[in-house]
Order: C-alpha cells, then sequence, then structure tokens
C-alpha cells in the first residue's frame, strides 16, 4: 500500500512540472513570434515613414517618384493601425502594463506622424491624380517637413524606447 502512495504522488509531480514547462515554454515562443512581428511592422513602417520625408526633403515629388513611395507608406500604416489593439493587448499580456504605455505612446507619435503627412494630401492628389502639378509645391512641402522632422524623430525614440522595454 505504501508503495502504491510512494509511486501516486512521484509520477505525479514529473507530470505536473512536465505540463507547466509545456505551458511556459509555449508561453515563450508565443512571446518571441509576437516581438518578432511587432518588430517587423515597426521597422517597415519607420522605414516608409523616413522614405517619404527624404522624397520630399530632397523634392523627389514627381508622379513617378512618389506613386510607389505613398503605396508602400500607405499599406505600413495601414498595417500598423489595424493590427494597434491586437499589438497593444500583446504587449500588455506578454510584458506588462508599464510596456504597454510605452506602446501607446509610440502609436501617438505614428499619429502625429501620420497626420503630418496628411497635411499634403491635396498636394498629393495634384501630382499623383489629377495630374494638375508635376511636383509638390515646394513651400507647401517645407511647411510640412518643418512638422515631419520632429515627429519622425519622436517616432525613432518612442519606437527604440519600446523596442528595448520589450525585448527578450
Amino acid at each position: 500500500m505504501a508503495d502504491c502512495i510512494f509511486h501516486r504522488i512521484f509520477w505525479s509531480f514529473p507530470r505536473a512540472n512536465y505540463r507547466k514547462s509545456k505551458i511556459y515554454a509555449e508561453s515563450v515562443d508565443l512571446r518571441t513570434k509576437q516581438y518578432e512581428e511587432l518588430a517587423t511592422e515597426v521597422s517597415q513602417y519607420l522605414f516608409a515613414a523616413e522614405l517619404v520625408t527624404e522624397f520630399i526633403e530632397h523634392d523627389w515629388t514627381t508622379k513617378t517618384a512618389m506613386t510607389n513611395l505613398l503605396n508602400n507608406y500607405n499599406e505600413s500604416i495601414k498595417t500598423l493601425r489595424k493590427k494597434e489593439f491586437v499589438f497593444q493587448s500583446w504587449v500588455r499580456k506578454y510584458w506588462g502594463k508599464n510596456e504597454a504605455s510605452q506602446f501607446d505612446s509610440f502609436m501617438k507619435s505614428v499619429r502625429e506622424f501620420d497626420s503630418a503627412g496628411h497635411s499634403l494630401n491635396d498636394e498629393y492628389e495634384a501630382v499623383n491624380i489629377t495630374g494638375s502639378k508635376p511636383k509638390i509645391d515646394r513651400k507647401r512641402a517645407e511647411e510640412a517637413l518643418k512638422i515631419m522632422h520632429p515627429a519622425i524623430d519622436n517616432m525613432r525614440k518612442q519606437s527604440g524606447a519600446l523596442m528595448a522595454a520589450i525585448k527578450e
């Protein structure tokens, strides 16, 4: 009888530990996967935003130059914004409230930059859709850049802080 109790106790511990280890390993695996997806989307968006800024800065604003650039930017912002609440929940679940707050700060900086870019929508339309202008008006571009530069600098700072906060 004592032998039977000993075996039950002995064999129950490894199984419980195995289950806990398996759950922990799956959680770590998900966390790594979600970190990589978030980091990829953040990087893609930052790159697209930097390219838009660079093209406007250098007056490379013809229809030929801007069409693919704006399409890539729009795709990256749509992806990031569509997954915003998913990413926010991942950060909160796998890293914590402070890190979720850092994610919110990053997304605020994204919206600030995007808003600055939208100040040129009528110029983009005149160049890319109606064809009424060969390039974006230089004066309007310079006005937008005064907002875009600080916004993109803030975005770089916020994204760096976010990635540092949730690193593995």
